[in-house]
């Protein structure tokens, strides 16, 4: 089943049709309007274009069950309760007490800004609010990431704290005593909501995720390669001790020839033992260098996966 929730930035700036047929050009959707003391929306603003591009143009009041969504854009239904008075008519409100929550300040119970009212989702049918995004400006979200706070935990629109709102007299300026202040009241415990898409938060998941990387792909790798070299040795010493095998008469021979040079027993003068014990060393030389030959052969073709 489709989701039926909506946000105010999938709106603002929508173009709006409405006439007869649901062709002509109204305006855009400005701004989203909230109820005065619930936590529900209860339609937007339609900024007109002036008249003649010289007249200045009243914005349109379009409640929620006013208007449908067609290919992207947004049609006026043909009600007298869809817009203006008589959608307020039909709400039960009054238009002049409905507040902008955009750009006003989330602040706590106990005195502490969290930041300013940013994607504000809702249902479609209803209009009760589901979530609030504490904006601190694009910045700061990068550093500190954003917070999402429930419905469950907003209290609503208060007078007396946050920010100067506007009276709408386009700039003139007001009387200190005339300023009125407005926010959003949340509840302390949006302060321990822990915030997404921070700094930290990309640094720790892209670290977890090189860590990951280094356990599947580096490890392996030099398991592997141990595990190669263990059996290039292992060849190689087997090829040491097989060829060791096929010499070791040459080396009984060296053994036999220089006891022979150095036994009286045997008459022989010592003048001549070093001539035997060369020939033997001799002998024996090209038996231990064809062992590490060997050896050497066996240690390449394991280690490079030869045949």
């Amino acid at each position: 089943m489709a989701s039926n929730l909506m946000t105010n930035d999938e709106l603002r700036g929508l173009r709006v049709l409405g006439g007869k047929k649901g062709t002509s050009s109204i305006g855009k959707v400005r701004r989203m309007v909230f109820h005065p003391r619930e936590r529900r929306v209860v339609g937007f603003i339609v900024k007109r274009p002036d008249l003649a591009l010289m007249f200045h143009r009243k914005d349109l009041f379009v409640q929620l069950q006013g208007f449908d969504m067609v290919d992207g854009r947004v049609v006026l239904r043909q009600s007298p309760d869809a817009t203006d008075k008589g959608a307020c008519k039909a709400l039960g409100i009054d238009y002049d007490s409905c507040v902008m929550w955009e750009g006003l300040p989330l602040m706590t119970e106990s005195g502490e800004t969290l930041g300013m009212v940013g994607t504000v989702t809702f249902d479609r049918e209803t209009g009760a609010i589901s979530t609030v995004l504490a904006d601190a400006g694009a910045t700061a979200n990068t550093l500190l990431g954003k917070r999402v706070i429930p419905a469950s935990l907003i209290k609503g629109f208060r007078r007396g704290i946050g920010v100067a709102l506007s009276n709408g007299n386009d700039g003139a300026e007001q009387e200190d005593d005339e300023i009125e202040y407005g926010a959003i009241l949340v509840s302390d415990a949006a302060k321990d909501i822990p915030a997404e898409g921070s700094v930290a938060e990309k640094a720790g998941a892209a670290t977890a995720v090189a860590v990951n990387k280094v356990n599947t792909t580096v490890k392996p790798a030099v398991s592997n390669a141990a595990k190669k070299t263990t059996q290039a040795v292992g060849q190689g010493v087997r090829a040491v001790g097989k060829r060791a095998e096929e010499t070791k008469d040459a080396f009984s021979g060296f053994k036999e020839e220089y006891r022979k040079a150095v036994s009286p027993k045997e008459g022989a003068s010592a003048s001549k033992a070093p001539v035997k014990k060369a020939a033997s060393a001799k002998k024996a030389a090209p038996a231990k260098k064809n062992m590490f030959a060997a050896f050497k052969d066996e240690y390449d073709k394991a280690r490079h996966g030869d045949e």
